[in-house]
């Protein structure tokens, strides 16, 4: 059962869910002075000062940390259709402020423990010409900030049209800058991250990531994205570095339909001093409401394996036919596979009848001829494997929306408590094709989550809208695409995925939230059907990738067949999926990363390097005390990312916390390590 928190009239309240603290101090009214100049907030450590100015008739905003001016004066505000704009006029009638201090437990994620700590300040202003009421809801934390704006329920707003909102950053257009062109199609979030100065941005998807040159690294982004179009950011030509929100439009060329009292998200600036500080920060998750799901005992984390990746390699096919993928067999060698693997549950694509082929009909029930559903479950259930259903709806919306009641129920009967879900090409709802991430898609994509909670189902969810940290809320959505992972490298010709944009995920995309990249193709030149296409990256770098990439229901996307032959499969077996601590120790966006993940005592450690070779050196300062065994598997030394990229080499040695590892990576390559405490 779920139970939902109001989505309007909440003004980002994190009650409930907490293990300590809540709130420390209630809410109090600020001096006549803030009311008529300026209002200050800074973060709980200091370093961060917030200072709204409402001066003019309008509402501005700065950031400065340790006294350097991290974004300068910005204009904030709304624009209703038929009514003034909320760019001025304003009068500021209050100004509340509290304490947030608590500590909470999320049913999965990187890190066991989450401290929520912040100052919020919620400036509530009027209108004096049309007597609208606009609420601007600010919180400062350590390690950035959070804003959003608040319409009250009043007389004269029951309905109402957003045209445009008026968010600026006002960011050093010297800083360097990784970002996506916006767009608003599923392949907008699928393309390879640009280094570029910012002031040569014209547009960004979020989130967009920026080190300035005093060595501040700052990501923009959104949290909680519910029933509002997506957030892209347009370049201001007559100021270089100020970016402006441009939602993404509804078919009329609006951007959200809205009614009575209504909460936009928060607009989001994580700030660290370091990288790995903004890849460990939980500021977006923070900003979201606590879980609204009563029972969450049936929610999952773990890997899958399954009929995949010899798709992608046009091995087999989605379609029936004499290659046929998920036949009865192939799923049951897979099932198999999986419980020598440890994973949890097997994906089948294309095994609902017309998967595959032109869209006429799917119902998502109906198995292909040679796919015995009912044997299947069986045989899954007997070994303790569960079976996770594609969904590939093709962009054609309206029927899966009709449907989703009838085809959720069927797989509670069914026992299949975790679905795959794609829109692939096209996106056509309400019989309108339209962005995929505009305010109906949002809202789809929630009616999909929601659903889903009630018949106690898990959802990947592709081509879907960008992670804004609503897992807190809905932990049942797991995991999603919008990246470029390990398919595009049968898409983009013989460069695929460059080595570098995985030195920049977690900086980037993953600031959001989870991402199902589907990692782990260890045997990266396989190609049976002669594509011409290849895995750009050494075997050893897909062992890495586990621990830079994070995913609750993490991929082992190879072929049972390909992991067999291979000595990194050792690796692999029993791999956690949540974990109890992560650590972000070394990394230079584009260059190299190198992060480790703890669950229970053990802790598994990856470094990757971009098209260079390198050689790092690893303090191993986050191990407990005594020695721990560390299992390393690294590029041998004949291994050529270009020429040779199989070879494993895998060593064991001792090791402690004072140890300091050096790790010799090739261009292109990596090194996994698993370490575990010794016996005595």
């Amino acid at each position: 059962m779920v139970s939902k928190p109001d989505r309007r009239t909440v003004l980002g309240a994190t009650a409930g869910a907490a293990l300590t603290g809540a709130f420390s101090a209630p809410a109090t009214a600020a001096s006549l002075a803030e009311t008529s100049g300026h209002v200050t907030v800074h973060s709980p450590n200091g370093r961060l000062r917030v200072t709204v100015l409402t001066a003019n008739g309008g509402l501005r905003y700065q950031v400065v940390r340790d006294g350097r001016v991290l974004v300068a004066s910005s204009g904030l505000g709304l624009d209703l259709a038929g009514r003034p704009s909320l760019i001025g006029g304003l009068v500021v009638e209050s100004v509340r402020r509290r304490t947030i201090k608590e500590s909470w437990r999320p049913v999965w994620g990187p890190d066991a423990i989450v401290r929520n700590h912040a100052r919020e300040c919620v400036v509530r202003t009027v209108q004096s010409s049309s007597g609208i009421r606009l609420d601007l809801v600010l919180r400062v934390f350590d390690d950035g900030v959070g804003f959003r704006y608040h319409l009250p329920a009043q007389t004269g707003l029951d309905t109402y049209t957003v045209t445009a909102e008026r968010t600026e950053f006002a960011l050093p257009p010297t800083a360097t800058s990784w970002s996506l062109k916006a767009g608003t199609d599923w392949r907008a979030d699928e393309q390879h991250y640009r280094r570029a100065p910012l002031s040569d941005v014209d547009t960004a998807q979020t989130p967009l990531t920026l080190a300035t040159t005093d060595g501040q690294y700052v990501v923009v982004h959104e949290a909680a994205l519910i029933d509002y179009p997506s957030m892209t950011l347009a370049a201001d030509p007559t100021r270089p570095g100020t970016l402006t929100s441009e939602l993404i439009s509804l078919p009329d060329g609006t951007k959200a339909r809205l009614s009575g009292e209504f909460s936009t998200p928060w607009r989001t600036l994580t700030i660290g001093d370091r990288p790995g500080d903004l890849a460990e920060s939980h500021l977006i998750e923070n900003l979201n409401e606590p879980c609204a799901l009563a029972d969450t005992s049936w929610i999952s984390p773990g890997t899958y394996v399954g009929v995949w990746w010899e798709l992608q390699r046009r091995h087999t096919t989605w379609t029936a036919g004499p290659h046929h993928g998920a036949t009865t067999e192939r799923v049951k060698q897979y099932i198999d596979f999986a419980r020598e693997a440890g994973a949890s549950s097997v994906l089948a694509e294309g095994w609902n009848t017309n998967a595959g082929g032109q869209w006429t009909g799917q119902d998502f029930l109906t198995p292909q001829p040679d796919f015995d559903l009912p044997e299947v479950l069986r045989y899954a259930r007997a070994n303790g494997i569960g079976f996770t259903a594609h969904n590939e709806t093709r962009g054609f919306v309206d029927y899966y929306e009709q449907h989703l009641d009838t085809i959720f129920a069927r797989y509670a009967e069914l026992g299949i408590h975790s679905v795959k879900t794609g829109y692939a090409t096209r996106f056509e709802l309400g019989g309108v094709n339209r962005s995929h991430f505009d305010q109906e898609a949002v809202r789809h994509y929630q009616r999909v989550v929601d659903t889903a909670a009630r018949y106690k189902i898990m959802v990947i969810a592709h081509e879907a809208i960008k992670p804004t940290g609503l897992a807190r809320t809905y932990p049942n959505m797991m995991t999603g695409e919008g990246v470029a992972g390990m398919e595009q490298q049968n898409y983009m010709g013989k460069l695929g995925n460059p080595p570098e944009q995985a030195t920049i995920l977690p900086f980037t995309r993953f600031m959001g939230g989870p991402a199902d990249y589907t990692p782990g193709v260890l045997n990266v030149t396989w190609d049976p059907a002669g594509l011409g296409t290849r895995v750009q990256t050494t075997s050893a770098t897909q062992l890495a990738l586990y621990s830079l990439f994070f995913s609750p229901l993490q991929m082992l996307a190879d072929t049972p067949e390909n992991y067999r032959s291979h000595p990194g499969f050792a690796y692999l077996k029993d791999l956690p999926a949540t974990w109890d601590e992560t650590r972000f120790l070394d990394c230079v966006i584009g260059d190299y990363t190198v992060a480790a993940r703890r669950k229970g005592h053990t802790w598994y450690l990856g470094a990757i390097t971009d098209e260079q070779d390198r050689t790092l050196r690893v303090p191993l300062r986050f191990l407990g005390p005594g020695r721990y065994r560390a299992e390393i598997y690294r590029d041998a030394a004949d291994t050529s990312w270009h020429d040779n990229p199989l070879p494993i080499d895998v060593q064991t040695t001792t090791v402690r916390s004072s140890t300091v590892l050096t790790l010799p990576l090739v261009a292109g390559g990596g090194t996994a390590i698993r370490l575990r405490p010794a016996q005595h």
